[in-house]
């Protein structure tokens, strides 16, 4: 089972200090030993932003994960279970659930982890103002605790995936929030977790602890020493040094050297999903036709086999959202008539982008434009950092085309239909009575099988028809394991369970 898994608690940017911290990190354990009594040293593709999961981006649920558990866990088809802090509910009526969740539970703080605690955590995901998943609950109309394992949810109007949202919302404790704020619990998280914050190295690395008093299966390990590389060559090379024993994110290339090395190289098709926004409230993506234009030119399939030597999966589609599906209906490239539809106008384009988030994301980018500029449009590449990027998204101030990555919080197609198609939505770019219409009407049907005609149709109309998004590919994710290294588990919404992870 994989366990699910940003105020911003910043730690200084330095990537040149990632040898340095991970020299210090290997010294955390007994690697002499060989033991599953050590530390588990863990090389990510980048510093997290933050450590409070109301707030953050799912991309740094790695590290957080291992301290603060979802209310509702998953299973290996991505749907809800009943293992986790929750562990059953029901449809008292169309816009009423009742959850029961697990007794007894405590946060390593000693508050109750109780359902007072699940009421506090689901009303600050609604109301925060920090909150990243506020769009997704702001149909919950109330959350109360009739006892200490109760919690009813009403919502204002049908709403059939409510277990669902809740594999991505993360236990807080609510006097230790509210008393250290966003930013202080980003700085020392306290959960439910099976392990405990250690510390932190400014800008070097952070460890975690094995809980003792964890309410499930204990860890087979002494912790987990997060450090970062944000170089693919700089993490291959560390992981052939022995100096780290799990490297995330390895490119194609660095993960056959890995292999030729003798490394164990592990690959999972992941539901991160690389897509392209066009604004059409500015120019030049107010103009349908631009967007037509925009939409042909790009070759998803020449770009996955150009750049990532077929280990990507080209992805057409918006709303498919589990791994090995794809849309009914998708935009193939036409070059020329994407030329055709540009004629001599030579619109000027922004291509906005996080140049060092995900792999290979200069080259697709480069790409990208190239093709932009075949067809006749003058363009002027933006790279920038994942954090800036969510910034001017969210405060409306990135026009043009820009890419980002987006794994389904919850695997579901309304994590993308709510988030992306609506008109309050992280990225506004497509504002449609009929998209708004239609995302209402899914979320109001019994179940998952009879949303999935209407989801059909949504992504229709906002890929095929409107051109506001041009789906690009699914990333297929390699990790490397050093010598000895086994039980590290990755689950395709990124994350990862190191629990039974030994070396």
């Amino acid at each position: 089972m994989i366990r699910r898994g940003l105020t911003v608690w910043r730690l200084a940017a330095v990537a040149v200090g990632a040898a340095v911290a991970i020299t210090a990190a290997g010294c955390g354990g007994d690697p002499g030993t060989g033991a599953s009594g050590t530390k588990i040293r863990t090389l990510l593709n980048a510093q997290p932003a933050t450590l409070d999961p109301i707030a953050g981006p799912r991309s740094a649920q790695v590290v957080w994960g291992t301290m603060v558990e979802p209310l509702v866990n998953t299973d290996a088809k991505l749907d809800p279970d009943r293992t986790g802090i929750i562990t059953d509910w029901k449809r008292s009526s169309p816009t009423e659930w009742t959850f029961t969740m697990r007794s007894g539970l405590k946060f390593s703080n000693g508050e109750a982890a109780d359902a007072s605690a699940v009421v506090n955590t689901i009303e600050l995901t609604r109301d925060s103002d920090t909150s990243i998943l506020k769009t997704y609950f702001a149909n919950v109309e109330s959350a109360e605790a009739p006892d200490a394992t109760t919690v009813v949810v009403k919502t204002k109007r049908p709403q059939y995936n409510l277990p669902n949202l809740l594999t991505t919302v993360y236990l807080v404790p609510p006097k230790y929030y509210k008393e250290k704020g966003p930013e202080g619990f980003s700085a020392a998280p306290v959960g439910t977790g099976p392990y405990l914050f250690e510390g932190a190295k400014p800008g070097r690395e952070i460890s975690v602890k094995a809980n003792p008093d964890y309410w499930g299966e204990k860890p087979s390990n002494t912790g987990v020493t997060f450090t970062w590389a944000t170089e693919a060559s700089q993490r291959l090379a560390l992981l052939q040094s022995e100096s780290v024993d799990v490297a995330l994110d390895l490119p194609p290339s660095q993960a056959d050297q890995a292999k030729k090395a003798g490394h164990e190289v592990v690959s999972t098709e992941s539901a991160l999903k690389i897509t392209a926004f066009l604004d059409s409230t500015r120019p030049p993506f107010d103009k349908p036709e631009l967007r037509e234009a925009a939409a042909l030119a790009i070759n998803r399939d020449e770009i996955v086999q150009g750049i990532f030597d077929g280990k990507a999966v080209a992805d057409g589609g918006l709303l498919n959202v589990k791994p090995g599906t794809q849309p009914v209906a998708k935009v193939s490239a036409d070059p020329a008539k994407a030329k055709q539809l540009v004629g001599s106008s030579a619109p000027p384009v922004n291509v906005t982008y996080p140049a060092a988030q995900y792999t290979n994301m200069e080259e697709v980018a480069q790409a990208i434009g190239a093709s932009l500029q075949k067809a006749g449009f003058k363009v002027k590449f933006r790279p920038t950092d994942y954090g800036t990027l969510t910034k001017e998204v969210a405060g409306r101030q990135v026009d043009g085309l820009y890419m980002f990555g987006a794994v389904p919080n919850a695997a579901v197609p309304d994590f993308y239909a709510s988030g992306f198609m609506k008109k309050e939505s992280i990225t506004a770019n497509c504002p449609d009575p009929k998209i708004e219409e239609l995302v209402g009407e899914a979320l109001e049907q019994d179940d998952t099988d009879g949303a999935q005609k209407i989801y059909d149709e949504l992504n229709t109309l906002g890929v095929v028809e409107k051109h506001c998004y041009v789906p690009l590919y699914k990333q297929i994710y390699n990790y490397g394991l050093g010598d000895g290294v086994e039980g590290v588990q990755y689950g395709a919404l990124n994350n990862f369970d190191f629990t039974n992870a030994t070396r």
